[in-house]
């Protein structure tokens, strides 16, 4: 895909804002390719990870699919960053429920010995049971922070990525009239619903460690 070269900032500016990024360099040729992305990284985040965001952040947002050999992740301690491993909530069931044109989603989550359950309702067909679900899981998480923060849905894609099946949820936090773009990410292996709910939890968990 071809990028416009005066648009190279706005795109570094925004791969910037994926946590554990700390800076960006793209490089285009002469047709305007992408064929290299230099990462600067903190340590706090696995590189396969970060290098998953940048793919599916520039498709989601721009529509430009990057194989993953031309990003190359350099990695430095950064102590300032805050590690969110111990402020994970974890998916403990889905289900559905369907009654004639509608349909209700209930997602429920934990963290240690407690649990947070979102419900929502939309339209039963394909889009309108990703937006459900994924709603009902920023619904069980708003339970967890006790509305502390705002967020909602904004799209969910599915695509391949090196030929694999991926579900990717763009998601809106808001926050003292800030509002910010966050993309999570998962392979759809056996279960798309199940990807849906890990994608929006991917792109959110992270952002958790400061509330809980």
């Amino acid at each position: 895909m071809t990028l416009d070269h005066t648009k190279i900032q706005e795109y570094e500016s925004f791969l910037n804002k994926i946590p554990g990024i700390i800076s960006s360099k793209i490089v285009l040729n002469q047709e305007g390719n992408i064929v290299e992305l230099h990462i600067l990284a903190s340590t706090a985040r696995n590189p396969k990870q970060i290098s998953r965001d940048v793919q599916s952040a520039l498709l989601a947002k721009y529509g430009i699919p990057l194989d993953h050999k031309v990003i190359s992740i350099a990695q430095i301690q950064d102590e300032s960053k805050i590690c969110y491993s111990n402020s994970r909530l974890v998916l403990k069931n889905i289900s559905i429920s369907m009654e004639d044109s509608q349909i209700e989603a209930r997602v429920v989550l934990t963290k240690d010995d407690k649990v947070f359950e979102g419900v929502s309702r939309g339209i039963n067909f394909t889009q309108g049971r990703f937006r459900a679900l994924a709603e009902a899981t920023i619904n069980a998480i708003q339970q967890f922070l006790g509305g502390e923060c705002m967020f909602s849905v904004i799209d969910i894609q599915k695509t391949t990525i090196s030929g694999k099946p991926v579900c990717i949820v763009a998601v809106s936090q808001v926050t003292e009239q800030i509002e910010n773009f966050l993309v999570g990410s998962s392979p759809i292996e056996q279960d798309d619903n199940k990807a849906v709910v890990k994608a929006v939890l991917d792109a959110l968990n992270r952002k958790l460690g400061k509330y809980a």
